[in-house]
């Protein structure tokens, strides 16, 4: 009788043991009442395009912050002391779910640039005209020099990878002058092409990226001039449509001018601080002029031998000065966790919750970007808070600010984070996951990026994939070198990433992205993906 009994209580106990098991394996997908509400909420007018810095934001935060509460996540933002109480001790700390921090918005107010002549009967100097010759990327101190010009062809650094401009060229105190875009890419079947472009990286090429490496040589500026804008046709000398040109297309495609001004995280060194002109085709041909060099030709020699064309532009200087106007601006992270069974280990599950605010007059929703990310992780944090146990590891849910600034809220977390890197699993993002491309008439493309090391990432997400009744056609990419979104701030943290996109469309970064034009039925599915490749990673322990 007493075997009888203690073998009735240890089946029991199996038992019970295996419903845990399965309950922590199995979580409902979120439907779209989990998200659709959400999701045009944020992209409502109330919310007024949610710009980070601005009214809308902030209101956007604290309904990010109730729901995260709602749904039983802990508070993981900044921790709090309270005031004195009445007998005057003081309280104990609380968190809260706000990560505040601040953004230095930095205007230039005033640029000019001017080419300096050198002869023997003196200097004549030829003043450029800001907006029709010139414009200027965006800069954070004020600066002004007048200094020799070099040219160093298209201005890259890979040395690795058998390439170097700055090879044998001293370009200390001087104004560097570089091509834009990289060598061979106007011709696929170049020596130049074959080496470096299936290699080179966007950020490798980014005029950002172009800068920071002048900067690093120690120049005082860097000026871009292009090939292409020697030959583009203009009335006259003081129209400059290779620069009119691309103010028409920017205003074709909706985007709001941001171009004016640069947001950074005080005291982040990472960032180009010389200054930055880009030259139009009259500015160009009279920088060039007498100097030996031609583009065209240039760019077709490197493509050909990846020989660099780099030489001092001899008799010329380039004199220039840019005034700044900076502030500091309030901003804030939203971020919930629920502690997981063990402790040492934490993924990330992300979203970036700003978007472009109001300009003239428009409201820019942003309902595919980014309120479809953003109530997308929200509907994963309420379903993962239904459960009555622990899952596997800790579980962070955030919802980033100023992402359209420069990645700023992610980047500002991956710097002060708390978390050793080795104990960061994976971050999961999910930007713009609502609709569909134009040249996906199917609505079923699925961008899924991860870095090379993390294959296992992809193995998850085919076999998921497959068992959906109507499977995605995955289009699987490397993010190694690229920041489009949030996981770009912890890829140079070697953390895992996995990144889920559904497609670029017309209405993107335009006032027309509002949440009537959603696709709710292929979100579900993304988020149902996303939700098994989560519980996939939890129960692979690396």
């Amino acid at each position: 009788m007493l075997m009888r009994r203690f073998l009735f209580l240890l089946l029991f106990a199996l038992q019970a043991i295996a419903q845990a098991q399965t309950a922590a394996t199995t979580v409902r997908s979120p439907g779209i009442p989990d998200f659709s509400g959400t999701l045009s909420f944020l992209s409502s007018d109330w919310m007024e395009g949610r710009e980070a810095t601005a009214r809308g934001g902030f209101m956007a935060a604290d309904y990010i912050a109730s729901q995260m509460k709602l749904f039983g996540l802990m508070p993981y933002g900044d921790t709090l002391r309270q005031q004195p109480s009445a007998e005057n001790a003081w309280k104990t700390t609380q968190t809260t779910y706000f990560q505040n921090f601040e953004l230095i918005r930095s205007q230039v107010e005033k640029a000019s640039l001017a080419l300096v002549r050198l002869s023997s009967g003196g200097e004549d100097a030829q003043e450029f005209a800001p907006g029709i010759d010139f414009e200027w990327e965006p800069s954070t101190i004020a600066a002004q020099a007048e200094a020799e010009l070099v040219f160093a062809g298209y201005g890259i650094e890979a040395t690795a990878k058998g390439y170097n401009d700055y090879a044998g060229l001293d370009v200390r105190g001087r104004i560097v002058v570089v091509m834009d875009k990289f060598p061979g890419h106007a011709d696929t079947s170049s020596k130049a092409y074959k080496k470096l472009g299936r290699t080179l990286n966007e950020e490798a090429i980014s005029t950002q990226q172009k800068r920071l490496t002048a900067q690093r040589q120690g120049a005082v500026a860097l000026v871009v001039v292009s090939p292409e804008a020697l030959f583009k046709p203009y009335k006259n000398t003081q129209q400059n449509l290779g620069i009119v040109n691309k103010a028409m297309d920017a205003a074709k495609a909706g985007d709001p001018d941001y171009a004016d001004a640069e947001y950074t995280i005080p005291g982040d060194t990472s960032l180009a601080r010389i200054p930055c002109f880009v030259l139009g085709n009259e500015a160009c041909t009279r920088l060039l002029q007498e100097s030996g060099i031609r583009l065209t030709e240039v760019e077709n020699g490197i493509a050909g031998n990846l020989s660099p064309r780099s030489k001092i532009l001899k008799g010329k200087k380039g004199r220039f000065s840019i005034s700044i106007k900076s502030e500091s601006l309030a901003v804030r992270n939203v971020m919930g966790i629920i502690p997981g069974k063990d402790t040492s280990r934490t993924i990330i599950i992300g979203a970036h919750y700003d978007h472009l605010g109001m300009r003239n007059g428009l409201i820019y929703n942003g309902a595919d970007d980014n309120a479809s990310g953003t109530s997308g992780m929200l509907a994963l944090a309420r379903v993962w808070g239904e459960l009555s146990e622990k899952p596997g590891c800790n579980l962070i849910f955030a919802a980033w600010t100023a992402e359209e600034k420069g990645l700023l809220g992610s980047s500002y977390f991956v710097q002060h984070t708390r978390i050793k890197p080795t104990n960061l699993s994976m971050y999961l993002n999910m930007d713009m996951i609502s609709r569909s491309a134009p040249e996906d008439p199917s609505r079923r493309v699925l961008s899924i990026g991860t870095l090379p090391v993390s294959e296992q990432f992809r193995q998850i997400a085919e076999r998921k994939n497959k068992a959906l009744n109507h499977p995605f056609i995955l289009d699987y990419w490397d993010v190694t070198g690229h920041s489009g979104s949030d996981y770009g701030s912890f890829i140079p943290a070697k953390i895992p990433v996995m990144t889920f996109f559904s497609g670029f469309h017309d209405d993107y970064h335009t006032p027309r992205d509002i949440a009537a034009k959603s696709d709710p039925e292929k979100m579900k599915d993304i988020l149902k993906i996303v939700n098994d490749c989560l519980l996939e990673v939890i129960k692979t322990k690396p």
